[in-house]
């Protein structure tokens, strides 16, 4: 029986963690949440500039009604 040190394990690998999850759905998951990150970036990214058109468009507004 070792003291130390990393013990070896026999026999091949058959795809599964040891949770019982196979790498597939793992690797499935993850481009699930890759892709739902993704896209809630684009939208953060529409919404910053549909701010700035927004804030723009409101100190001509400014401008013009100030004149």
């Amino acid at each position: 029986m070792p003291v130390g040190g990393r013990v070896a394990k026999s026999g091949y690998s058959n795809g599964f963690s040891g949770v019982g999850r196979s790498y597939g759905d793992i690797n499935e998951e993850l481009w699930i949440t890759s892709i739902a990150m993704a896209i809630l970036i684009l939208i953060l990214i529409a919404i910053a500039l549909l701010y700035i058109l927004y804030e723009k468009c409101n100190k001509k507004r400014e401008y013009f009604i100030n004149a």
